[in-house]
């Protein structure tokens, strides 16, 4: 994926290479992002089509498959954002678990947001008839994407995948000298 970006940034005038590079990271977390969310949408209709299917109570229907991309779309999210976004790399399996229980329970606090939101969209906007009309569903969802994507980064960018300082030891070198 990386060298895919680099030849298609390559490909761009100078002036969008130097924005790119300036930004980069918030550029890839919203490619992430975005993808993201194609991988939360459709982690959503699916569910909630099939649980239509087996007429499903809405309130159970909305909740098993808001759960159901959340898991899903948070473990996509995990592993791109490690790698390609905040490019973290971890020396040992305990900071590896930090980094991973920190990122989901960020994430498990978005969720109960996201699932509010769902919920009370469904309930006022896509249920028709007492069913869940899935292409107003579908609206809901992308709002809700959008506050959560936001805040997301914020708690990814601040404090999960936050750079060591590295001017401690610096400092420690000089005093030292």
């Amino acid at each position: 994926m990386e060298k895919l970006i680099a030849w298609i940034i390559g490909k761009l005038p100078k002036p969008l290479q130097k924005l790119w590079y300036d930004h980069e990271s918030v550029w890839m977390y919203i490619l992430v992002g975005g993808l993201t969310t194609l991988v939360s949408l459709i982690s959503q209709v699916v569910p909630t089509e099939i649980f239509n299917g087996m007429h499903m109570a809405g309130w159970l229907n909305t909740f098993l498959s808001t759960t159901i991309s959340w898991i899903v779309s948070v473990t996509f999210a995990f592993f791109t954002n490690k790698r390609y976004v905040f490019k973290s790399h971890t020396d040992t399996m305990a900071a590896f678990w930090r980094e991973f229980f920190m990122f989901y329970s960020a994430r498990f606090v978005t969720y109960f947001l996201e699932l509010a939101i769902m919920e009370i969209g469904n309930h006022f906007f896509a249920t028709v008839d007492g069913t869940i009309v899935t292409w107003r569903s579908f609206i809901v969802k992308i709002v809700a994407q959008v506050v959560i994507l936001t805040l997301n980064y914020i708690f990814s960018k601040l404090v999960i995948f936050k750079k060591k300082d590295a001017k401690p030891a610096a400092q420690n070198q000089t005093k030292n000298a």
